[in-house]
């Protein structure tokens, strides 16, 4: 909820209040330009972020008063979340007349306004911004550096995707990650050299991207992969498994039968585990044989992962891919699947011949564990009065999870539970007993390929 104006608006000696809410629904710019001068510094603030909803080009020569920073200022914290706010506006806009005060504004104390300088300087396609964007490609502050590679790969996608290859080198995480996706928007043939030496960075979620670079020009990058699939890091030939298995080339088939299975197989279980799940991934019948060998592999990771490939390859014919950026899986092409804006639920599915529902759902859970949130999915499964309820130990996405299930005369509930990144997601199905035995291998599929990109 917006503050109250109490002292910035005044006729005759008589204050008026004002409520902020009310003015930005009214579009009332005028008296919301007039609050950016509030004694109230918590009134200057929510005018401003008022405004940068509005985006109304008459309140530029006002936002861009607010946006100037006086010496004054750095004893009020509060009044950098207003410039902040101005500077996005005035990016909303997109008058030219804001370039020269944004430019200026890269230079505040404050870091919030700083990058949403960057970011609104990215609107515009000027020489100007493109300069000054530029000298920040090396700001001791991490994430400045990414901030500026972005607005930069915005506004000149040729000079943004050469930094963006510079910057695979730089420090911090936060930067690479930001470079890797930068290639993986803007990337062509020229950078595949450069993103093959780096898959072996030492950042798990820098290697994701880097793959996910490597993927997005298919076919192409298969034989560079393939020459380096003897490397002798570990670490490496596993990325460059993974990379293989997403690009989807039968050509990496006879190179991965042999690293899972046979005399020449691989001599790390973790790259052997990755190479079944790379094989299943591809989907090619020819490498059952070298998978169901690797069944009787010693490591239960590996056996677990070669079990996974030969029941996606099984199911290969009947299988969709599912990908709205956030979340991905494989499905059966039988189910109708939904994507759904509905609180929590992400996704929703049914297969109206089993009689089966299917929900993906994500909860903000700070704090809280997987294990935490299955226990009180057993509570309610239980004041439900289903019966049977048990909890096993699953790993889902990489990450540990739990899966609960509980029956009552006439149905059964799967769940899987996982956390990343602070969120909760929470996979159900429920159907008839009989139907939901049946679907199992369609499950554990939807299980074993799901990722969520954070």
């Amino acid at each position: 909820m917006y503050a109250l104006i109490r002292d910035s608006i005044h006729y005759g000696g008589v204050f008026i209040f004002l409520d902020i809410e009310k003015l930005l629904k009214e579009g009332d710019v005028q008296s919301l330009m007039e609050a950016l001068e509030s004694d109230d510094y918590t009134v200057r603030l929510d005018a401003a972020l008022a405004l940068e909803e509005l985006a109304d080009k008459r309140s530029v020569p006002a936002l861009i008063d607010t946006l100037r920073y006086e010496e004054w200022q750095r004893d009020y914290p509060i009044l950098g979340g207003v410039r902040a706010a101005a500077a996005r506006a005035l990016g909303n806009i997109g008058d030219p007349s804001a370039i020269e005060p944004l430019i200026s504004s890269l230079e505040d104390p404050d870091i919030d306004v700083r990058i949403s300088a960057l970011k609104s300087l990215s609107r515009f396609r000027d020489k100007r911004a493109v300069d000054a964007v530029e000298r920040y490609l090396n700001d001791p502050i991490e994430d400045i550096r990414k901030s500026a590679l972005i607005t930069l790969a915005e506004l000149d996608p040729e000079k943004g995707l050469r930094q963006a290859l510079a910057a695979l080198n730089d420090r911090s995480w936060v930067v690479r990650k930001a470079a890797a996706r930068v290639i993986r928007n803007l990337g062509d043939e020229r950078c595949l050299g450069v993103l093959i030496d780096k898959l072996n960075d030492p950042d798990m979620e820098v290697r994701r991207q880097i793959v996910l670079a490597v993927v997005n020009l298919g076919e192409t990058a298969v034989e560079p992969l393939l020459e380096k699939l003897s490397d002798p890091s570990w670490q490496t030939r596993a990325v460059l498994v993974e990379a293989l298995g997403e690009i989807g080339s039968k050509r990496a088939v006879p190179y991965l039968k042999r690293m899972v299975s046979g005399r020449k197989r691989d001599k790390n279980r973790y790259v052997r585990g990755k190479v079944a799940e790379a094989l299943g991934l591809i989907g090619d019948p020819d490498a059952l044989e070298s998978l169901i060998e690797a069944l009787n592999d010693p490591y239960l990771f590996v056996r677990r992962k070669a079990r996974a490939a030969i029941d996606l390859i099984d199911v290969e014919p009947y299988l969709e891919r599912f990908d709205n950026g956030e979340i991905s899986f494989r499905y059966p092409i039988f189910w109708d699947l939904l994507e759904v804006k509905d609180g929590e639920k992400l996704i929703k599915a049914s297969c109206k011949e089993h009689g089966l529902k299917i929900s993906v759902k994500r909860k903000e859970a700070v704090g809280v564990t997987a294990e935490e949130f299955s226990d009180i999915l057993i509570d309610v499964l239980s004041m439900r009065g289903l019966f049977n309820i048990t909890r096993g130990s699953v790993t889902v996405d990489s990450e540990h999870g739990c899966m609960v299930t509980g029956e009552t005369k006439k149905y059964r509930i799967v769940a899987f539970i996982f956390k990343k990144k602070g969120y909760i997601y929470y996979i159900y199905f429920k159907g008839p007993v009989e139907n939901i035995t049946e679907s199992y291998k369609y499950i554990r599929v939807l299980i074993n390929t799901l990722h969520v990109e954070i």
